[in-house]
């Protein structure tokens, strides 16, 4: 009995010190009618990738956000190696949204490919309040996607500071 009376009486005369403990702890501050700070979008609208080859293709992925916010990660031969997290005008996102819908992006395939093994992808994804849909092109292709991929390469690029702003 004596074995379990010392840290009981121990735990008791602890007790009054746990109100000082909280107290010294930082409150957690609720944000007010003044704080301009925005919950960040949890999924992106855009998701474009360009995957590696067995030559020097760039192998990235840029994740565009409907606040103008761009994840991007950089692997091989990539414009910009690392990732970098960048803040773009999210008009420029916008406009990129209308031309996957003006192109019939939701229409397309899933998959445009030849069968080869050795060729890069290209792989746009879509997410809106229209839904989600996934385009992979390996080889071939509509012309208008082939066009809204290098619109969508040159935006990431200069997002990354790798190209003139034209």
């Amino acid at each position: 009995m004596r074995v379990f009376l010392l840290p009981l009486l121990t735990l008791l005369l602890s007790l009054p010190a746990l109100p000082a403990c909280k107290a010294n702890r930082p409150a957690a501050t609720a944000p007010t009618a003044t704080d301009n700070r925005q919950p960040q979008q949890e999924e992106p609208v855009l998701s474009f990738g360009r995957t590696e080859c067995f030559g020097t293709c760039p192998d990235y992925t840029a994740r565009f956000f409907a606040d103008g916010r761009v994840e991007y990660e950089g692997r091989k031969h990539a414009p910009v190696e690392g990732n970098r997290t960048v803040k773009i005008d999210p008009a420029i996102v916008q406009q990129l949204l209308r031309e996957a819908d003006q192109i019939g992006f939701y229409q397309m395939r899933e998959v445009y490919s030849s069968g080869a093994v050795d060729l890069p992808s290209t792989i746009l994804r879509i997410t809106t309040a229209k839904g989600s849909k996934s385009v992979r092109v390996d080889d071939g292709g509509p012309e208008s996607l082939r066009k809204l991929f290098d619109r969508l390469d040159q935006e990431v690029r200069k997002a990354v500071g790798t190209a003139a702003d034209r």
